[in-house]
């Protein structure tokens, strides 16, 4: 081997050093695959622990309860009721709507303190307002 083949391979040998550093670390980053471990107990603030069961959203409508609109606004909360209340005992269904409810016109008169996680016996929920536009009503849509 002549001198420039020699000074050729050895200012290459920092360069395919560099590359297979960061082949190394490309594999080893992608060689778990895509789930991320995500730790069981992990606090979302000081009132509660977030479970590892995801927070049921439950969908809630302002509608007017006035058939002639006057000097009053009459409003009523229409509930979409959330899947896990479905199987639940009825004291307890019946406890857990109560406080959602009661959640719900909290979120009404406080708009400020709106948006954030509840718990009721350790199931997580989230208020989800949607607005309301009078369609289903006055065409007689049945979407049940």
């Amino acid at each position: 081997m002549n001198k420039k083949t020699k000074a050729l391979v050895i200012s290459m040998i920092p360069k395919w050093l560099a590359v297979a550093v960061i082949l190394v670390l490309v594999v080893y980053n992608f060689a778990g695959g895509q789930n991320i471990p995500v730790p069981v107990d992990y606090r979302v603030s000081s009132d509660f622990e977030l479970l590892p069961i995801p927070p049921e959203l439950v969908p809630y409508q302002i509608v007017p309860l006035d058939p002639e609109p006057d000097c009053r606004l009459e409003m009523g909360i229409e509930l979409i009721y959330p899947q896990s209340i479905v199987n639940m005992p009825v004291p307890q269904r019946e406890e857990t709507l109560e406080i959602i409810y009661k959640r719900v016109a909290y979120e009404i008169s406080n708009p400020d303190k709106s948006a954030g996680l509840f718990q009721v016996d350790g199931r997580m929920y989230h208020l989800i307002r949607i607005p309301y536009t009078a369609g289903s009503d006055f065409w007689g849509w049945d979407f049940e």
